[in-house]
């Protein structure tokens, strides 16, 4: 009797490799706590939008701050800003 697999086979089927061109990086390391929290308060959504493209320009060399994933109320970001996951690809 033969193997219910074909070594080769299962060699293809395994190689991940052939199937994550392109993919974004995956990171599970856990983060350290932040060394200083500080809070920013706004009057009004005008004021943080001046906030947010003063930061935006100046700390951050023009790149998104605040993602979209925060809550309308609470917001929070890393200075200097993380390097996000999906700026690298896999090949």
């Amino acid at each position: 009797m033969g193997n219910l697999f074909d070594l080769e086979d299962e060699k293809k089927q395994n190689n991940w490799k052939e199937h994550y061109i392109d993919m974004p990086e995956y990171n599970n390391v856990k983060q350290d706590e932040p060394f200083i929290v500080a809070t920013f308060k706004f009057r009004c959504q005008e004021d943080f939008e001046e906030f947010n493209k003063l930061i935006k320009q100046h700390l951050y060399n023009g790149e998104k701050v605040f993602d979209g994933m925060q809550r309308k109320d609470k917001k929070s970001t890393w200075y200097p800003l993380n390097v996000k996951a999906s700026k690298y690809r896999y090949k």
